[in-house]
């Protein structure tokens, strides 16, 4: 948010500028140089647009009429941008209290995220979170599965969105020394996982996808899970995708289970309700995913 309270601070820098030259103009005094109006435009281009209006200035100089707006469009949707992504779902207290190390699982920041560093010394599951999504609400989860079979490399995503992030993986499998990857994730962090994933096959022994589907082809070995009450997978394109996998894989469906309830941030927009915990879902999950990872 704070990019966008700079943003209107600019805009109404620019709207100023543009008043106190057009002040001077009339009034025959010295004048800001049309270089600094532009550039004031620039930073904050829809203050520049409403002063260049309101006080009627500069509406006859061609490079005022095309750039002007064209900054204010641009800051127009940086804004929207910013304003959109800084919405959220937040982890819950459940998710807070599992991010705290004990015996079992320690709990790393790292660079890219966090390590749930469990048992496992050989194999590690690579992990991004859902759209909008608050990585941390996934610790329940992550760190029930730390515990049962594997390591697992919390991602950290630019604006909480795995599409600006969906090479973070090549960067984890850098910095570590475990002799097997999976990788997956949930919705849209499910299906940057499988696009990263197509384009470096030799790398992961498998792909664990969660209220998601591949995008492109594969043949990596693929677990997909999704609960029965999920009104936000789009089933018709989760179905089409499954002629994209080559090679062995699994569709497992959590009976009462949702979209949101693979982690703990509450309730979702336009998804079904539940007919189960998001505990008991995250515990079926880990039993699908061990079995999968068993069969390697």
């Amino acid at each position: 948010m704070i990019i966008v309270y700079i943003m209107c601070l600019l805009s109404v820098i620019s709207f100023t500028l543009f008043g106190v030259d057009k002040h001077k103009a009339v009034n025959h005094r010295w004048r800001i140089s049309e270089m600094s109006l532009l550039l004031s435009a620039v930073l904050g281009g829809i203050g520049g647009l409403t002063g260049m209006l309101f006080f009627r200035h500069k509406t006859r100089k061609w490079k005022f009429r095309i750039l002007v707006p064209l900054f204010a469009i641009i800051d127009a949707f940086v804004i929207a941008f910013f304003l959109q992504t800084s919405f959220y779902y937040h982890a819950d207290e459940t998710a807070a209290a599992a991010m705290q190390s004990d015996s079992p699982v320690t709990v790393v920041k790292t660079d890219g995220g966090w390590l749930f560093d469990g048992p496992s010394d050989d194999v590690a599951l690579i992990f991004y979170p859902g759209a909008r999504v608050e990585e941390t609400a996934y610790a329940p989860l992550l760190r029930r599965l730390a515990e049962e079979k594997m390591d697992v490399c919390l991602v950290k995503m630019p604006f909480r969105l795995a599409f600006f992030g969906m090479n973070k993986a090549g960067k984890i499998m850098a910095h570590t020394d475990y002799s097997r990857f999976y990788i997956g994730g949930h919705s849209l962090g499910g299906a940057m996982a499988a696009s990263y994933a197509a384009g470096h096959e030799s790398d992961f022994s498998g792909l664990i996808l969660l209220a998601s589907y591949p995008t492109d082809e594969t043949g990596i070995d693929t677990l997909l899970i999704y609960g029965s009450e999920d009104e936000i997978l789009n089933v018709d394109r989760f179905t089409a995708s499954l002629s994209l996998l080559s090679g062995r894989w699994e569709e497992a469906v959590i009976d009462g289970g949702n979209h949101a309830g693979f982690g703990n941030y509450g309730s979702q927009k336009g998804d079904g309700k539940a007919g189960i915990s998001p505990l008991e879902q995250q515990e079926k999950t880990i039993e699908y995913i061990s079995e999968f990872v068993k069969a390697k």
